[in-house]
């Protein structure tokens, strides 16, 4: 006879198996997600993996990850697995759906949806979704009191959960929930394309050291291309001024131009609904204003007896001219027979008109979105094809905010050189400070070589002040340090002899005889730049044997030369202590060797972590 109570909720322990061939059977590449699982459980099974940060760029595909996550962890055995997401009602249902329509067996639940008896959860596996809002997680928690080994998995984590009053020896209540469900031996992973903020802030005491490098996808497109070293951009960018001309005219141009791109690609075979999004302020009263300027320009095109309509018209034709000036007719032809297909949606905002979903996946030809802050974190927006983006600040720009804020990033390979970006000049200049700064720390990181090290200027900061923990953070010893190789003393000690050799050619002598990963060439981009166009000088060091002067540093420290106290000191700056850029390379007894670069900078600041 069947023993039947053997087969309820017995799916197997292949989950994550059928998962990947799924993603593969729609060809895509999967490589990304694998490598960054398997850490991940890698390090949940170290005894000293109770917290630690996966990070990613933004709009990598972490969410898929994440599902992937989820699976491979509910064939391991874990009973109870709490996704955490940011205080909104149109992620939480993006999320969800995405998660229910993967198949996984638990089917994902709201925490609205659990057994209000706690004893119901006993004896059966669990996977919860639940928005980072005090009173759901205090609900959370309450259904949960007698559940042991949860696991956090926390989307956007460097959002809301960081403690904001590390300062104050206090804590903010988010942060007090998130200890409160993880309780004395629960587990938890920050996912987030901006990490900078969990480990200057010491979230959760997360280890930076068991950090997940999750590697973007082969048709993904982000900084490289829409924030080039170089400045030599490859899609449509308008810059302004501010302060010039009128905003509702530079918003309706946008428009034109984006109705004339649609239309160039569905001429060109790419039969899509496409989106806009027009994000300019925080503040939901300034949203409307944006509306109706979209709004007033797609109902003149749309009503030829309107009294402005010849003279929009004419606008529309001066800019069909530049995509097509030997076919512009097929261009107007185009956008005026279609312009009823739009759809307008005015979101995060007071009198809110619909949901991000309504855009998020296009579903008219032409979509338009306008409003606040959710439109510039989590949200993904398919075939996004043009932003018109003035969102600044009088302060600081915090390089998580704005790095979040580059909605275009993705899977856009199809029609990237096609992308709309309309910007003032000034905060064009700053978003791209931001991510050369940001990659600097990320790829210096990537070499495994240490703490990471942040970077900070008069007008950008790696994240907010407040959420700086700053009895453990050293504001100036910030070093990077890059691959292990094998060192020649000939070879790598000629390095520091400058003869007469000019700093541009020093460099470029770096990048002839290192690896990209023992001296990566954004950083080879970054000095070239910096020497060429600010007469930047540079520093160079005589090797030296690690440790060598020190009783304090541990074999394993020697082996892998690296220690998270300092290491590249005043003292041991070489032929110009007064430069701008640093290096040395230090080797160690079992010949290997690390080149190590330090900038000497009032205007430009490392953060580290020191504890």
């Amino acid at each position: 006879m069947t023993d039947w109570s053997s087969i309820v909720g017995n799916v197997g322990n292949d989950q994550y198996e059928k998962r990947i061939a799924a993603l593969k059977g729609r060809d895509l590449d999967t490589t990304p997600i694998e490598v960054t699982v398997n850490s991940t459980i890698e390090n949940l099974k170290k005894g000293d993996g109770r917290s630690f940060v996966i990070f990613g760029e933004p709009q990598s595909g972490k969410t898929e990850m994440m599902i992937a996550l989820n699976a491979r962890l509910l064939d391991e055995g874990t009973e109870i697995i709490i996704n955490l997401l940011t205080d909104s009602l149109d992620l939480l249902s993006q999320s969800l759906t995405r998660f229910r329509e993967s198949g996984l067996s638990p089917s994902p639940k709201q925490f609205s949806e659990l057994p209000t008896n706690p004893k119901d959860l006993d004896g059966k596996k669990w996977v919860i979704f639940c928005k980072k809002n005090a009173r759901n997680l205090e609900d959370l928690i309450t259904i949960l009191r007698q559940q042991k080994r949860i696991m956090v998995i926390d989307d956007e984590a460097d959002y809301a959960s960081p403690n904001a009053r590390v300062n104050r020896n206090e804590k903010t209540k988010i942060n007090q929930l998130i200890c409160d469900l993880m309780g004395t031996d629960g587990q938890y992973i920050g996912v987030t394309a901006t990490p900078a903020r969990l480990n200057l802030n010491n979230t959760f005491e997360n280890d930076s050291e068991l950090w997940v490098d999750f590697r973007p996808h082969p048709k993904y497109v982000g900084q490289e291309f829409f924030f080039p070293s170089d400045g030599a951009v490859d899609y449509q960018v308008h810059t302004f001024d501010p302060d010039e001309g009128d905003h509702r005219a530079e918003i309706q141009n946008a428009v034109m131009h984006f109705l004339c791109g649609v239309a160039q690609l569905h001429k060109a075979g790419v039969e899509e609904n496409f989106t806009m999004l027009v994000h300019t302020s925080g503040k939901k009263d300034e949203h409307a204003e944006d509306i109706e300027a979209i709004q007033s320009t797609i109902g003149i095109l749309s009503s030829n007896t309107h009294a402005r309509f010849a003279g929009m018209v004419g606008r529309l034709e001066r800019i069909a001219k530049t995509y097509a000036l030997d076919d512009y007719e097929s261009i107007m032809k185009f956008v005026l027979s279609n312009i009823e297909k739009h759809h307008i949606v005015e979101i995060n905002s007071k009198g809110t008109s619909g949901s991000v979903s309504d855009i998020a996946t296009p579903t008219s030809l032409f979509s338009f979105g306008a409003g606040g802050n959710i439109i510039s974190r989590g949200v993904t927006f398919d075939n996004l094809l043009s932003m018109y983006f003035t969102r600044s600040v009088r302060g600081k720009f915090s390089q998580d905010t704005y790095i979040q804020r580059a909605r275009m990033f993705g899977s856009r390979e199809a029609f990237k050189k096609n992308f709309q970006l309309w910007i003032p000049k000034d905060l064009l200049a700053n978003w791209s400070k931001c991510f050369e700064f940001h990659k600097l720390a990320l790829e210096a990181m990537r070499s495994g070589a240490g703490a990471p090290v942040w970077l900070a200027d008069h007008k950008t900061t790696p994240t907010g002040a407040a959420s700086i923990d700053k009895s453990s953070v050293d504001f100036e010893g910030g070093v990077m340090a890059f691959a292990l190789f094998n060192y020649e003393p000939d070879t790598h000690a000629a390095l520091s002899e400058r003869g007469n050799k000019s700093d541009s050619q020093i460099i470029d002598g770096f990048r002839e005889i290192f690896s990209e990963a023992e001296f990566p060439a954004y950083l080879y981009r970054y000095l070239i730049r910096d020497v060429n166009e600010r007469g930047a000088a540079l520093s160079l060091n005589k090797p030296s044997l690690f440790g060598k002067a020190s009783k304090t540093y541990s074999e394993e420290e020697k082996r892998l030369i690296q220690r998270s106290k300092g290491v590249f000191g005043q003292a041991q700056r070489g032929d110009n202590k007064e430069a701008r850029h640093h290096f040395k390379i230090f080797y160690n007894e079992y010949g290997k060797a690390r080149l190590f670069y330090k900038m000497n900078s009032g205007a430009i600041r490392f953060m580290q972590k020191r504890k």
